[in-house]
């Protein structure tokens, strides 16, 4: 039997994508002051989302934590 930790992908984020995110992450702790814009392909948010920090709390959290978006509507 699989554990259910091989089968689940966090934040349905292929691999390539959790690499760019965690590298981001590190220029972003290790330079201080240095902003790192990432979108990614994944999510396709337009711009003013903050897609950056969505994408970095998508990458880090677990099974049994729940991420809630609130659209407000301004289309």
């Amino acid at each position: 039997m699989i554990p259910e930790s091989d089968t689940y992908n966090f934040a349905y984020l292929d691999e390539q994508t959790k690499r760019m995110i965690r590298r981001g992450l590190l220029k972003a702790v290790s330079v201080p002051g240095l902003q790192i814009p990432f979108g990614g392909r994944e999510m396709p948010l337009p711009y003013g989302w903050g897609t950056g920090g969505i994408q970095v709390t998508a990458a880090v959290i677990g099974e049994d934590d729940c991420l809630k978006v609130i659209d407000q509507g301004a289309d």
